[in-house]
């Protein structure tokens, strides 16, 4: 009797010890997984420095930043001005109200690259 006692408690005994060693297994395919995740973002996050310190050094050579600077300024005292305040409304209705939205977003993203919106909100963010 005692034989058979132990022939089944080094069955469930082994039984259990695989069971252990997947779920080991299991957990640290986990981990491995997490950490990649985890490094995906980093290396994500890097790039994007990367490309925006990038973007930065390529302004020293452009003119666009000085124009749009200019372009916003420019209208913005134009709205303060008595005599061309009907010019800017009637612009700005006319832009309200007939302009699509892939120029709207294609002028938004123009913008932000310039003025470098795209950093301020990842910076906002964390």
């Amino acid at each position: 009797m005692l034989p058979i006692i132990g022939v089944i408690a080094s069955a469930v005994g082994g039984i259990f010890k695989s069971w252990m060693e997947v779920r080991k297994v299991k957990a640290e395919g986990k981990i491995v997984i997490a950490s990649a995740k985890v490094q995906a973002k980093v290396k994500k996050i890097e790039q994007q420095g990367e490309m925006d310190i990038q973007s930065i050094g390529d302004m020293r050579y452009s003119w666009k930043d000085e124009l749009l600077c200019l372009w916003f300024v420019g209208a913005l005292t134009a709205c303060f001005l008595p005599w061309t305040q009907p010019y800017m409304k009637a612009g700005f209705e006319f832009l309200v109200g007939n302009t699509p939205y892939w120029f709207e977003w294609g002028f938004i993203g123009i913008i932000a690259a310039t003025f470098g919106l795209r950093t301020w909100m990842g910076v906002k963010k964390n």
